[in-house]
């Protein structure tokens, strides 16, 4: 949907418009030229008026092959210009990408102070019990009643972020906030991410330099340098201009034929622009060179990063498994009345601060592969995920504080 809403990406697609359209510019011949002129003689004779009329016309032959090298350097900005179209469109992915993320984020985060909320609500309540039974003291109240508006607080703060994060959403897809007001977006693949078990980063580094946009934009335009080179090169060579005339005199016709006329170039050969145009295939040279290196940097970067995201994550995941099988024992201590409802509650309130931290790790993990992902410029499937340790939080986290 973004991807025909956006209107920077339709504005790159009228830029290719106009790319394409100089592809046409640059193929055409040159017109003829037709002049007519007259003269005038200071006087007439033999009884004729003393004027002369006639025309001219000039016919242009390019040499050199000046015109297929325009041709080919018109071809070759063109395609640069497909390729920025195909840059702004990845753009477009990763905006949305991210800003889905923090929605993602928001709405789960939101879930898990709502149940907090509700279980230190729960705590504070049979702290007040305690402490008008004279078995605990006032303090002991005074901490848990912060505790939960400090939750309350942050769920208030959560709340407003869930709006934010869907104007912020609706404004990545070029659309107004009412057309995704109601809408129910499915989270679930944010949970799968792929381990990069078989993937190298020599194996991504080469994928990103075949693949991504910006480097073939980059060949691109060092393509059309070539091309422009090769039409300076070519206007050494002078076109040649043929003219046949014809003029009438009254009482007289008479044809001429020019057969060619052109430029000597014996002043100068073309050096100037031919030497500016040198500079400029070094330059571009020299850009896509830079880029490769840079591109080489976001690629292990971004590897390294992401593995140890995943690693975070992996870590989270675990704690937050462990913390919820501490919660469910002490479920089965409170039932068998070995401790109390308070020391039930606070294991409860527990899990859920460990998953909140799993949230975060989780979201971090995202980021880094999107990162990773624009990187490479494409997306990142079909490799193995983290499903076990997926199912073991699902299974867990259907029974905390249940």
């Amino acid at each position: 949907m973004a991807l025909y809403e956006s209107p920077e990406l339709a504005v790159q697609r009228a830029q290719w418009q106009i790319a394409r359209a100089q592809v046409i510019t640059a193929g055409q011949r040159p017109n003829p030229r037709i002049s007519l002129f007259s003269e005038h003689h200071s006087m007439g004779f033999n009884g004729f008026l003393p004027w002369t009329f006639g025309f001219s016309l000039a016919v242009p032959i390019e040499t050199a092959g000046k015109r297929g090298d325009r041709i080919q350097q018109a071809r070759d900005l063109a395609s640069a210009a497909r390729f920025e179209v195909g840059e702004s469109a990845w753009q477009v992915r990763a905006r949305v990408r991210q800003q889905f993320l923090d929605l993602f984020r928001a709405i789960e985060r939101v879930k898990i102070l709502k149940a907090e909320v509700a279980v230190r609500h729960q705590i504070v309540v049979q702290v007040s019990q305690r402490v008008m039974a004279g078995e605990s003291a006032t303090l002991a109240l005074n901490r848990v009643q912060f505790n939960l508006q400090r939750t309350q607080l942050a769920l208030a703060s959560a709340e407003v972020h869930v709006a934010t994060a869907r104007v912020a959403l609706a404004q990545a897809l070029g659309l107004p906030m009412q057309a995704i007001a109601g809408t129910h977006f499915d989270f679930a693949r944010l949970e799968t991410l792929p381990t990069l078990q078989n993937l190298h980063t020599i194996a991504m580094e080469k994928t990103a330099l075949l693949h991504r946009l910006d480097i073939r934009r980059g060949l691109a335009h060092y393509a059309a340098a070539e091309a422009a080179l090769k039409l300076q090169i070519a206007n050494q060579y002078p076109n040649i201009h043929l003219g046949p005339g014809y003029e009438w005199e009254e009482g007289d016709s008479r044809w001429g034929l020019g057969l060619m006329s052109m430029v000597l170039p014996l002043l100068n050969q073309n050096q100037g622009p031919i030497a500016v145009a040198k500079a400029r295939v070094r330059e571009v040279a020299t850009h896509f060179f830079a880029l490769q290196v840079r591109v080489i940097g976001q690629v292990s970067r971004a590897v390294v990063n992401y593995r140890g995201a995943l690693q975070t994550l992996q870590s989270a995941q675990v704690l937050f498994v462990n913390q919820s099988h501490y919660d469910r024992m002490l479920d089965q201590q409170f039932a068998v009345g070995a401790i109390g409802s308070i020391s039930m509650l606070e294991g409860c309130s527990a899990s859920l601060v460990a998953a909140q931290r799993r949230l975060v790790a989780l979201y971090h993990a995202q980021q880094a592969l999107g990162v990773l992902e624009n990187a490479l410029q494409r997306p990142l499937t079909g490799l193995s995920s983290m499903t076990s340790m997926r199912q073991k939080f699902l299974s867990a986290s259907t029974q905390v504080c249940s």
